[in-house]
């Protein structure tokens, strides 16, 4: 079925954009972030190539010009292209083989090495910086972040919620100040006969038994996210057995701070009408393990289940 948002935080969103081209070429730098690995490697394989090319081709012509008009030896060993290529890479690739080197007899050549040296420089802390942010870009930290692949909707408190699982499966750097977020995206029709296709209304959220809303999320446990359906809530007027019928989107966001990076990373996910079990809730995954220091065992492996309970199938309108 159609959805913005996928399983694991994909957009699902494909722009006709004029001008594409030049206005990513404009960001360079993110455009780069965000290019695949292989299209990074083979910039920057290219980019050592042609600068090699053309310095070398710029240290046989100083060659050339000299050793025509003042028959002085500018470069030793040096009396070919080829040859002229290789001082080339060895010099900006700092290789020294010790077999070719700039004379004090020419100023030009001693100018074209610094500004070789400092080119070489540039081309490689560029891609030393590219390739660490790329490496330690938040949004690899939101993929330890799971959700669960079903939401509930049963009885809390004698009212009708919609619930979902959230865990982070890190232990040691854990995910901190994380709170989340929901929208509900659906058709909409104003009072004036206009047709919104997709309408975003927020849902207000709690975790497990705290009633506070925008509570953060501690997560060194598993949580289950609550959205109390009231009067205010646009399920209230769902039952079990419309609840199939209806085309609406549920997209969770979960924001917070690498412990251990202090960036903001963030894990996204979506739920539509067959995603929903009504009448189900979420098996217990926390035991006390006395036998291994006392410690408490999470089991990952019943993180998406679920089992039915006692729950009225009419809607929470009709229950209040």
């Amino acid at each position: 079925k159609r959805r913005l948002i996928g399983k694991k935080g994909t957009v699902n969103i494909v722009s006709d954009v004029p001008r594409r081209p030049q206005l990513y070429l404009a960001d360079h730098f993110t455009t780069l972030i965000d290019a695949r690995w292989r299209y990074v490697f083979l910039i920057f394989t290219v980019s050592f190539l042609v600068s090699w090319l053309i310095f070398g081709s710029l240290w046989w012509g100083v060659y050339l010009y000299r050793q025509k008009y003042f028959n002085i030896e500018c470069i030793e060993k040096v009396d070919s292209w080829t040859s002229a290529f290789l001082f080339s890479l060895e010099t900006q690739t700092t290789i020294g083989y010790g077999g070719r080197q700039v004379t004090p007899h020419c100023p030009e050549g001693v100018f074209l090495l610094i500004v070789q040296c400092i080119v070489g420089l540039l081309i490689s802390s560029t891609m030393l910086g590219l390739i660490f942010a790329k490496l330690s870009r938040p949004h690899l930290r939101g993929r330890t972040v799971l959700f669960s692949n079903h939401g509930v909707i049963a009885l809390r408190d004698g009212k009708l919620c919609l619930m979902f699982r959230v865990g982070d499966i890190r232990t040691k750097s854990q995910l901190i100040e994380s709170h989340m977020r929901a929208v509900v995206v659906r058709r909409h029709c104003t009072k004036e006969g206009k047709e919104i296709g997709f309408f975003q209304q927020g849902l207000p959220l709690r975790h497990d038994l705290i009633c506070e809303e925008e509570e953060k999320i501690n997560l060194f446990i598993p949580a289950i996210v609550v959205h109390e359906i009231n009067d205010e809530s646009p399920f209230y007027n769902v039952s079990a057995d419309n609840l199939l019928r209806l085309d609406f989107e549920v997209v969770l966001i979960l924001e917070g701070i690498v412990e251990s990076t202090g960036m903001t990373t963030q894990a996204r996910t979506s739920y539509i009408a067959d995603e929903i079990h009504w009448g189900h809730n979420f098996t217990e995954l926390v035991t006390y393990d006395c036998f291994k220091n006392g410690a408490y065992h999470i089991d990952f492996s019943r993180f998406h289940d679920t089992y039915p309970v006692d729950t009225p199938r009419c809607s929470a309108r009709e229950l209040n």
